[in-house]
């Protein structure tokens, strides 16, 4: 048995910190002693393991001074549980902070776990420097193939590996079957409301489909900082009586099960979870064959239509395909759930199992 911590902002929010949650069930479902160690004080994602809430530490100020207490906080708890390796989930894009927390703070076995196919939010664009940092860490894990070919294309790392997110089908298929009260027709995205999402630009192919004439509904399911920029689009679009911006909820499967389809037309992504979790609720899904993940996860045809990457009309075409092409719809409906089978935890458990014992016995 092993003393395993998972480092991450916080467990509330996007696809990164519920996969942080679910790998620490799959981690203490192998027997070892796991511990999940947040920066924020805002939990509200499942997990396993012992909580050790740094943000707790965080006051209102954010002064400089709370945040080195923070930092402080943290080395003491690293340095008295001698974590056997710290899985880090957070973003990195500050080079003069990397520097001080690997040379400060962090004392043991350490991966990088990498989330997304914007690899400036977990490496110093200067090669030299980040070659500097990881070169040192027991492992660079990603999320998918995509991102470890780029990673070892880019900075010639050695030691990068992939094993996919988790997913918790029974959970998910339990809590898309609560009641809601919605009955209209839908379709649905879902993701932070920020420009990579690229949210205004599907409220435009959705506009020019078939749907509003068919009465489809349009929902985007998230939160961030373009709210208001896009429901004022839906406004200039005359599409204030189709499209719905709804917070985000702790339990968006609900909302999966009962629209027609799911669309994903973000810039990039890195395994976009949505995707799987709509196929856990057995909605079929239409996506941009983004940098990275969908291409492995849709099957084209089988499970959901794959879209040539940043082409809105094919995009649009694509919608109204799914839509009227009921043959090909009840088909992909059909394959959701089956197509996910490797994607489950224990599929994944297994990967899991070998990679802990292989950093171990690695130093």
């Amino acid at each position: 048995m092993y003393k395993i911590a998972i480092l991450v902002k916080q467990l509330n929010g996007g696809g990164a910190e519920r996969s942080a949650g679910l790998i620490s069930k799959i981690i203490e479902s192998l027997g070892h002693d796991i511990y999940i160690v947040t920066l924020f004080d805002d939990i509200s994602f499942p997990y396993a393991g012992k909580l050790i809430n740094i943000g707790a530490f965080k006051n209102c100020s954010g002064s400089i001074l709370n945040k080195f207490n923070r930092y402080y906080q943290l080395r003491k708890q690293l340095h008295q549980n001698k974590f056997d390796i710290v899985l880090d989930f957070r973003l990195k894009e500050s080079v003069i902070r990397e520097f001080l927390l690997n040379g400060l703070v962090f004392n043991t076995r350490m991966v990088n776990m990498v989330r997304s196919f914007h690899l400036k939010w977990y490496f110093p664009s200067s090669k030299l420097i980040s070659k500097q940092i990881y070169n040192n860490y027991s492992g660079i894990n990603t999320v998918s193939l995509k991102i470890e070919d780029e990673i070892e294309r880019h900075f010639k790392f050695s030691n990068v590996s992939t094993i996919y997110s988790p997913l918790d089908i029974e959970y998910i298929q339990k809590k898309s079957k609560e009641k809601m009260l919605i009955e209209e027709d839908y379709i649905i995205a879902v993701g932070r409301l920020e420009p990579i999402k690229q949210f205004d630009k599907l409220l435009m192919a959705y506009k020019e489909s078939v749907l509003p004439k068919e009465n489809i509904k349009l929902y985007i399911l998230g939160k961030g900082s373009q709210r208001t920029n896009l429901q004022n689009l839906i406004t200039d679009l005359n599409l204030g009586n189709m499209v719905k911006l709804i917070p985000y909820n702790e339990n968006p499967f609900m909302y999966m099960k009962n629209a027609k389809f799911l669309v994903l037309s973000s810039k990039n992504e890195g395994f976009p979870r949505v995707l799987l979790e709509c196929l856990a609720c057995e909605t079929p899904v239409v996506s941009f064959n983004c940098n990275s993940g969908p291409s492995e996860i849709i099957i084209d045809k089988k499970n959901g239509l794959l879209v040539e990457n940043q082409d809105f009309n094919a995009l649009k075409d694509s919608i109204d395909i799914l839509f009227l092409n009921k043959k090909l719809y009840r088909k992909c409906k059909a394959n959701c759930l089956k197509s996910i089978s490797k994607f489950s935890m224990e599929s994944i458990a297994l990967e899991w199992e070998q990679y802990i014992n292989a950093l171990v016995l690695k130093t």
